[in-house]
């Protein structure tokens, strides 16, 4: 019996390259080098002085692959929930004394703003984690600037929940419980009412941290912006590609410091009724 080789399978690093490269060039088309402050620019949970860098030092800001698909990641699936939730208009700009923002869903009638996130995390977040309050800050400048009470943030999980048991100098170690959280969307509906005073504490800070932002950008000077502090720098700033002229090369203000250390609203008893059980 004669055999005839008529299927050949073989790596083709060719068009893997090819991909890569033109990912790579739509994630460096989103980068920003222009002087607006836009909403992820000022959110306290962003460290400020990374997105000064950022602006100043474009070609330095280094693009993993691993970044670039996380970025094409989330891409892809705000375009598929847009499009199923089928609200309103997607990504509208708007604007409030020189913010710029993108929400990603606006109601028909701009009654309801939402933000959709997607995470491969297996831990499952809510306002006691870090990143929770990134996504709900951010929401909750939205709201201000637009006048509107009601938001929501839908978050994405890609993978099963996990639990994290210890680091150590072979990396992280997390184990699977029973009855763990499957891959799937949580949401969470957030309310601001119109006359509430915390509208007016986020709008002072929204506009303080804008000018304080651009200052730094006209002015050359990185030292009025604050650093990260606490948990956010340990586990935020060793991976940062400015880490070392952040922190060894340029210096930080005194009342740069005093900022970094004020209590966040959000930390203020009786501010957040908190319920994840309704």
């Amino acid at each position: 019996m004669v055999f005839i080789v008529a299927i050949k399978v073989k790596r083709n690093n060719e068009f893997t390259e090819l991909l890569q490269r033109n990912l790579k060039a739509r994630y460096e088309e989103g980068k920003r080098i222009d002087s607006i402050a836009h909403v992820s620019d000022i959110i306290p949970t962003t460290c400020i002085r990374k997105q000064y860098y950022a602006r100043k030092f474009p070609d330095n800001e280094s693009i993993s692959n691993e970044t670039v698909h996380h970025f094409v990641r989330g891409e892809s699936s705000e375009f598929v929930i847009t499009q199923l939730a089928d609200m309103g208009v997607a990504q509208t700009n708007i604007e409030m004394d020189g913010i710029v923002a993108h929400p990603d869903i606006m109601t028909g009638n701009k009654d309801t703003i939402v933000e959709l996130k997607d995470t491969v995390a297996g831990k499952r977040l809510d306002f006691y984690d870090e990143t929770f309050r990134s996504y709900l800050r951010q929401l909750l400048y939205y709201l201000v600037m637009t006048n509107i009470e009601k938001g929501i943030i839908s978050i994405r999980y890609n993978i099963k929940e996990l639990k994290w048991i210890k680091s150590d100098s072979q990396g992280d170690y997390f184990f699977r419980p029973f009855g763990a959280k499957d891959a799937g969307i949580e949401s969470w509906e957030v309310v601001l009412p119109t006359g509430d005073i915390a509208r007016e504490i986020l709008k002072n800070e929204m506009v303080r941290r804008k000018n304080l932002f651009l200052r730094a950008l006209s002015e050359n000077n990185e030292s009025i912006l604050p650093r990260l502090i606490d948990e956010a720098k340990r586990n935020k700033c060793p991976y940062c590609q400015f880490y070392h002229k952040c922190i060894y090369q340029d210096s930080e203000s005194d009342e740069a410091k005093k900022m970094a250390k004020e209590v966040d609203l959000l930390d203020i008893k009786s501010i957040v009724d908190f319920n994840p059980s309704e």
